[in-house]
Formats: C-alpha cells, structure tokens, sequence
C-alpha cells in the first residue's frame, strides 16, 4: 500500500511546484502596467528647420515645418498600425511602404489616412506635447 501514497505525494509536490512555477513566470508575462507621462516638452531648437526630431520612446515626432509652424505627429501607420521611420522627404512606413509628407498626410498608400497629430504648444524655448490617453 506503500506505492499508492507515495505517488500522491509525488503528484500533490509536483502539482505545488508546478502552480508556484507559473506563478513566479506570470509577472514576467503580463504587460508593465506603470505611471506613463501625459505630456512631453522637448526644446525647440533641438527640432531641425524642415525636418524632425523623433522620439521613438513615445511614438512621436516633432516636425518644423518650412514656415516655421510646429507640429507633432503620431508614429503609427494609419493602415495596419505598424510603426514608421523617418526618411527626408518624410516618413515611411516600413511593413507596406505607405508614405507620407512632413505634415503627416498620405503621399502613397495602401494608407488613406493621414498619421494623427496630436496636440502641441510652444512656450518659449520649449514645446509640449500631449500624449494621447492609453486604451
């Protein structure tokens, strides 16, 4: 009868190690859930005249316009969602080669959508921008 106990045990220890096992991986397995910045203020002359200054941490870039306007432009393609890189005439993006002007607007698709821009002010020698809400 000896047998029968010991592979309960064996089962009920495995089982225990098991569980724990999962437990201690899930942290490293769920998505970090932190305190993300609402705003981003960058100086103004770090943003070139007629080009960007990309801020790859938070999905942005910052664009001086030929006329001096600024402007921020989020990075996600408006076609499938994939990020785009900066080129000099511009971004593209790189999963199915939309293209789009310094204003974000579509030069080529398979985008028809212009990239979203989102809200900045220019204060001095510095702009802020408004990250959008996180879904």
């Amino acid at each position: 009868m000896a047998g029968p106990t010991q592979s309960r045990r064996r089962f009920l220890r495995t089982l225990i190690l098991a569980a724990a096992g999962l437990g201690g991986c899930w942290r490293f397995l769920t998505p970090v859930r932190g305190i993300t910045p609402r705003e981003v203020a960058v100086p103004a002359a770090d943003i070139p005249p007629g080009g960007a200054l990309v801020l790859p941490e938070h999905g942005l870039a910052v664009t001086r316009l030929r006329d001096g306007q600024v402007r921020a432009l989020n990075l996600t393609c408006t076609h499938l969602g994939c990020r785009v890189t900066a080129t000099e005439n511009g971004f593209t993006c790189p999963c199915h080669g939309s293209r789009f002007d310094e204003q974000g607007a579509v030069l080529t698709g398979p985008a028809t959508r212009a990239l979203y821009q989102l809200e900045c002010q220019q204060d001095g020698d510095r702009i802020t921008v408004r990250l959008p809400e996180a879904t």
